[in-house]
């Protein structure tokens, strides 16, 4: 039986990321920086709710913002399915909270499990719902606002790219 390749929807924005979590994570943070990726979100979020146009100049970088988040959920989505083939090099005795980002220590310690613990509380299709709205809504001045509850997907968004770079700058690995 042949192995089915992970299709995260990249192509348009990263092009050939090869299926694997770890490549895609690495592709979106080399156009987003974890500080510029987090802005991005935190922007949406506002002009979702602000009824203003958030980039009125170019409203196709929100979009291309939408395509690459949207590919970065469903590695991570992966990666939750997948988390006992990576190995995870210990954290550092020492660290300091600029680089724990909103992560607990537990959750430091273990990134992998702000995934499984993102996606034990809400689908992949929740996450998609979650970011199609905010993207539709901070692109056009709408008279209404994003259905259902918008903050928890949001703070699980925030510390899985927290989680996401963790992993990245600990070199985890995948193992077999």
């Amino acid at each position: 039986m042949k192995k089915k390749k992970s299709d995260f929807e990249a192509s348009f924005w990263a092009g050939r990321t090869g299926g694997c979590p770890l490549q895609l994570f690495d592709a979106f943070f080399s156009k987003y920086p974890l500080g510029e990726a987090k802005q991005w979100l935190s922007s949406m979020m506002v002009y979702a709710v602000k009824r203003k146009v958030f980039s009125e100049k170019d409203p196709s970088v929100v979009f291309h913002f939408y395509l690459s988040l949207r590919s970065f959920i469903r590695a991570a989505h992966r990666l939750s399915l997948t988390s006992g083939k990576y190995t995870l090099n210990h954290p550092p005795e020492r660290l300091s909270p600029m680089v724990q980002g909103a992560l607990s220590d537990e959750e430091y310690a273990d990134p992998l499990l702000v995934f499984r613990r993102a996606f034990e509380d809400y689908r992949l299709k929740e996450f998609d719902h979650f970011i199609t709205g905010i993207a539709y809504f901070s692109l056009g001045p709408y008279g209404d606002y994003p259905d259902g509850n918008s903050i928890e997907p949001f703070l699980h968004l925030q510390k899985m790219l927290d989680a996401a770079q963790v992993i990245l700058e600990r070199g985890e690995r995948e193992v077999g």
